[in-house]
């Protein structure tokens, strides 16, 4: 999968993602939705083509840059890739820091 075709089904992903969040939000009143998240998706998934174009596998990249839970898995699912559970590698007092999968 060339670049091009990654960013636009990550970017198709994510926006996805967040417009269900915001639905959920609007007929749930205890559900909450970030409206700032999206441009922070959007950037991770920038991150994550820039791995893939350094040398990392898709599914690694992926990994890498979203932790654990339903945006992962849109992501994974939008490349083919099957559901992960795997940590990120990169963590700071314990919490998950944005390590490229290119440079472990």
């Amino acid at each position: 999968m060339d670049s091009a075709t990654l960013s636009r089904a990550l970017n198709h992903a994510v926006t996805a993602f967040d417009r269900r969040q915001e639905a959920k939000a609007a007929n749930n009143p205890r559900a909450y939705h970030n409206p700032y998240a999206l441009p922070q998706y959007l950037g991770r998934v920038a991150d994550v083509v820039a791995d893939v174009e350094a040398g990392a596998t898709i599914e690694a990249a992926i990994i890498a840059g979203f932790t654990p839970g339903p945006l992962r898995y849109a992501c994974l699912k939008a490349v083919g890739g099957k559901a992960s559970t795997q940590e990120a590698h990169g963590l700071f007092s314990g919490m998950p820091v944005y390590l490229p999968a290119s440079q472990r």
